[in-house]
């Protein structure tokens, strides 16, 4: 999911904005929302270095669920801000969604049994 995300916000962004029904930002704040999709595809990538090596596993959501709490906090203050449509929301819920759920997995253990 982030992977190809990432990777659409690197060279379409305007795609990704259209499908979750956000307006055009001007020019300079595409490059900047290209730039943040570099940063969303490495963290989808990180995603396979997991799955190559399950003893990674619980290092790679530690990392991501932080990122993903951290993206989700910005996006709700940036919203509440004013400075961000309500659009918006739907990426910090889905991404504290799934940081929840790694957190739930990592107290779980479920890594420990792959290590």
């Amino acid at each position: 999911m982030d992977a190809i995300t990432g990777a659409m916000l690197i060279f379409a962004p305007s795609i990704v904005l259209k499908i979750l029904g956000i307006d055009m930002p001007e020019k300079t704040s595409l490059l900047f929302l290209s730039w943040l999709g570099g940063f969303i595809l490495g963290v989808g990538l990180s995603y396979f270095f997991a799955l190559k090596n399950p003893s990674d596993g619980r290092l790679v959501w530690k990392i991501t669920a932080l990122t993903r709490f951290m993206v989700a906090a910005f996006i709700g203050w940036k919203i509440m801000a004013n400075d961000l449509e309500m659009r918006w929301l739907l990426v910090a819920v889905s991404d504290a969604m799934v940081a929840t759920f790694q957190c739930y997995g990592l107290r779980k253990n479920w890594w420990k049994e792959h290590a």
